[in-house]
């Protein structure tokens, strides 16, 4: 007797499941063969697994989640002797979830099981030898699941009471362990007829797999339904999809067998078949044999929207859009024709067209991750110049940088370039700094906590965390530049060129050096789209032109402007703006509902009362809910320059802010002065606080005796001020301002962005009436304990949440 197969599928419940595993057993069965549906593990067919499944779902019985891994995977082992005889007989076991359930809800969206290693363990034991012949997993959006299942008259107020961001955990586990595991994953938000055919696909090839016995070969049921005549196996009556509700207008039933052509299945069972056809009009079509060879590698094969997968690179997908340009098909059509199982077809066509043709834009079409480790923060702000990547860097807000590494070394840059006495000052002066810096932050903490009027039984995490961010807001000041701490950049491959001709022109060595460093590696994962970054003809010819103007601008500056330092002065200053009346832009905010060319419409608005005027204002800005709700892009004709006078650390802070123009800052100096937080003077730390100002003061005076003013910027604090300039839209200016004045925000930035809100609002009353979340109030203390708080809040609903979303739905939260 032939076995059986036993196939699993998978995913977050609301995903399709029940629907797919019902329309398998129906196309299985219409083709005459033995099929068996379960739902794992199995309470139906085992009364050990029945029994268990009854304490687990008990509530006079609570557990911890330990408990109920254990507990599951004992009725798992019962339910698969079931499956593993009704395979050895023959019988095709179509199963509704597996042991990955176990993984997605109790690991990955309870998370109070951290042994990743053991919780595998016990599965492995459980599991044995019984592993499916084909596991796929179904994928959807959250929303899209919740949706769906709010849709069902049963568990609508179960699903609506679950924390969205345990699902998105629950989400993200599948799709992790499907990785690891090399299974199929089929994303199940196209109508349900093409997911069903994608799922199809799959198991006709599993099904194909021959299994060694000796005995006669059975047909698969490509075979068989080949065989069949179409009208007997339409006489089967369709299942009814009761596991959901798909995004269409009205869901489609399931494909009868007879309007299944035996050209949906995969390549493999179509000796020779193409991929692609042209057709009588000149198109190019993909058969059915292409779309199984492309099925892993998109999203969809049938829909006009798709993305990609991971089982295909990035370099792939950039490559095959290079060629939109220039070739009419579908691009799955392009890809199965250039691309898809041939191997550096991808980097072949790259090279051709960015290096010969010159087509930048495809650079723009992959992107990588890259991490920077122990940069100083001087070279953190150089890394973070450019507006279009997305970073990240180690927060002195959230982080004592009071640690030595195992050398017992501070963290903190030493410059090459520095020798003898010279390197030996620095090293003591860095040392001392960064002791007092280390003695300080934890007296400050200990102040902050001592002299909290916060009750004592209210004094839990989110307490603890917004003590030590105040302690490290008071005490970050002291911290030099030099510090060193971790980068992460994520770019397309022309960001990331740019960046790295940035660094290689910088006349900071330790810049050059990391730009070197990033340029190998790179070149090890996307090396045709760095090709060209030093070429002489190319990047070198950029990085020289960059180095050189520089340096000309540098030398004219020096001969012919003052040397001479000068008063901070005023910290704000609205430098200039454009349009003297913001309701200038009300045409702009017409512009997309008429057919008017732009000069027109503004004579005709020119016309209008001012009250006419003012209706159209307030009526584009909206009823605004939240500081996320921001007006339209017609507020971007409005411009604000500042030039600024702040700490280092407020620098930071905006600096990170991408949609601004004209952002540059001055070499660091101590000569602008430093602040004194009020926390420091309360706290009794002004003497350790000065004797850090004094010590980098006189750091600095050597450095630049010696080595000139770059290299004297690693002794800077990140209290000493800086000027520094931007200019922002007033659509930006909603969305900096609006956040930058929120109660948790450090309280010398939110000085920064009130002053910047005034200044607006001296000269555009109205656009300032509109940022209705722009905080002019002084800082509560323990400002951000309100954040930490809810943060906390939704960290122990997520620690409460029913394990499982359907078949491992826990009764208690987790005892700890």
């Amino acid at each position: 007797m032939n076995r059986g197969k036993y196939i699993v599928i998978e995913g977050a419940e609301g995903v399709g499941k029940t629907t797919m595993v019902q329309m398998l057993a129906y196309q299985l069965q219409a083709a005459q063969l033995p099929v068996k549906v379960m739902r794992e593990p199995d309470s139906q067919n085992d009364l050990t697994a029945r029994a268990l499944r009854r304490l687990l779902l008990d509530p006079r019985f609570p557990m911890t989640t330990r408990t109920e891994v254990l507990l599951f995977n004992a009725a798992r082992v019962q339910s698969l002797e079931v499956i593993r005889n009704a395979v050895e007989n023959g019988v095709t076991c179509l199963v509704d979830r597996s042991y990955l359930t176990t993984l997605a809800n109790q690991y990955y969206g309870r998370g109070d099981i951290t042994d990743y290693a053991k919780i595998n363990e016990i599965i492995d034991f459980a599991v044995g030898d019984m592993q499916p012949d084909l596991m796929m997993v179904l994928d959807a959006p959250v929303r899209v699941l919740r949706d769906r299942v709010q849709k069902r008259a049963t568990n609508h107020g179960r699903f609506a009471e679950l924390d969205d961001s345990f699902y998105e955990r629950v989400r993200a586990g599948y799709l992790w362990e499907a990785k690891q595991r090399n299974l199929p994953v089929v994303y199940a938000t196209d109508d349900i007829d093409t997911v069903f055919k994608q799922v199809w696909q799959h198991v006709t090839r599993t099904l194909a797999i021959r299994d060694g016995s000796k005995s006669s070969s059975p047909q698969s049921v490509a075979e068989v339904l080949a065989a069949r005549p179409a009208t007997k196996i339409a006489q089967a009556e369709p299942p009814i999809a009761t596991d959901i509700r798909y995004s269409t207008d009205s869901p489609a039933e399931p494909e009868t067998p007879s309007q299944t052509p035996t050209d949906t299945l995969p390549a493999a069972q179509e000796a020779d078949e193409p991929w692609t056809q042209k057709q009588p009009n000149g198109s190019v079509a993909i058969t059915p044999a292409g779309k199984a060879a492309i099925a892993d590698f998109v999203t969809s094969t049938e829909s006009s929207v798709y993305s990609f997968t991971d089982k295909i690179s990035p370099i792939t997908v950039a490559a095959a859009m290079a060629r939109l340009s220039r070739r009419g098909d579908d691009m799955r059509v392009t890809l199965l024709d250039e691309f898809i199982g041939k191997t550096e077809k991808d980097e072949q066509l790259l090279r051709r067209v960015i290096t010969a043709y010159g087509d930048d834009s495809v650079q723009q079409l992959a992107g990588q991750h890259v991490v920077v480790e122990n940069a100083s923060n001087l070279v953190a702000k150089k890394l973070e110049w450019g507006r279009l990547a997305a970073y990240l860097e180690q927060s002195t807000r959230y982080i004592y940088f009071d640690a030595k590494d195992v050398h017992g070394h501070y963290k903190f840059y030493i410059p090459q370039e520095l020798h003898g006495k010279l390197r030996s000052q620095y090293i003591r002066t860095m040392n001392r700094i960064f002791d007092l810096y280390s003695t300080m932050v934890q007296q400050m903490t200990a102040y902050v906590r001592q002299n909290s009027d916060t009750p004592e039984a209210e004094r839990d995490g989110a307490w603890r965390s917004a003590t030590k961010a105040q302690a490290c807001d008071a005490i970050r000041g002291v911290l030099p530049v030099a510090y060193t701490g971790t980068v992460g950049i994520y770019a397309s491959g022309q960001a990331l060129e740019s960046l790295i001709m940035h660094l290689l022109s910088d006349e900071l060595p330790e810049a050059r050096r990391v730009g070197e460093e990033m340029l190998v590696q790179l070149r090890k994962v996307m090396p045709v789209f760095l090709e060209r970054a030093d070429k002489p003809d190319r990047g070198g010819a950029m990085i020289a032109y960059r180095a050189t103007t520089y340096a000309a601008v540098k030398a004219l500056a020096d001969k012919l402007l003052p040397a001479q330092h000068t008063a901070p002065g005023e910290a704000v200053t609205l430098v200039n703006h454009t349009m003297s009346n913001e309701l200038d832009i009300v045409a702009d905010m017409l512009y997309e509902h008429t057919d008017l060319p732009l000069t027109d419409l503004k004579q005709i608005v020119a016309s209008w009362s001012y009250d006419q005027k003012l209706d159209v204002f307030k009526t584009y800005m909206g009823e605004r809910l939240n500081r996320r709700h921001r007006p339209g892009r017609a507020l971007e004709k409005i411009h604000y320059s500042f030039d600024l006078v702040t700490d280092y650390g407020v620098f930071k802070a905006l600096q990170r802010h991408r949609m601004v123009d004209d952002l540059e800052w001055q070499e660091l100096s101590p000569r602008l002065g430093y602040d004194m937080p009020q926390f420091v003077e309360d706290a009794g730390l002004v003497e350790p606080f000065e004797e850090c100002f004094a010590l980098s003061l006189e750091l600095y005076s050597a450095l630049q005796a010696d080595e000139g003013h770059l290299m004297a910027q690693y002794a800077v604090l990140q209290g000493s001020n800086l000027r520094w300039k931007l200019t922002i839209n007033a659509r930006q200016a909603f969305q900096m301002l609006e956040l930058r004045t929120g109660p948790q925000g450090h309280s010398a930035y939110r000085r920064v962005a009130q002053t910047m809100y005034q200044r607006i609002a001296e000269i555009h009353p109205m656009l300032a009436e509109a940022m209705i979340f722009v905080n002019q109030g002084e800082d509560p203390a323990l400002a951000r304990l309100a954040a930490e708080r809810y943060t906390q809040y939704k960290l122990s609903l997520l620690e409460n949440t029913s394990e499982s979303t359907a078949q491992e739905t826990p009764k208690t939260p987790p005892k700890h």
